[in-house]
């Protein structure tokens, strides 16, 4: 049984828009995250108590989040028919 046969039919749909705006949100979160990880990495934003290790972190967040982002598409393309 394919996981839309076990969904109810009428959450089909809002379950495509909510995985589009978790893969909107992600995406942007992730842009954002990833740019601030690498000024924090480079020390390019006058940040006196952050490390590079920081800066790494907050990278993979963003990096992480990305990856997140194709999470949501793949569940928008699935849901929304």
């Amino acid at each position: 049984m394919s996981v839309e046969q076990r969904i109810p039919q009428r959450f089909i749909g809002p379950l495509g828009v909510l995985s589009l705006f978790v893969g909107l949100a992600s995406i942007v979160m992730g842009f954002i995250f990833s740019v601030i990880g690498l000024t924090v990495f480079f020390g390019l934003n006058g940040l006196q108590g952050a490390t590079s290790t920081d800066g790494v972190i907050v990278m993979v967040t963003g990096i992480a989040l990305v990856g997140v982002s194709y999470l949501g598409y793949k569940g928008f393309m699935r849901f929304a028919t």
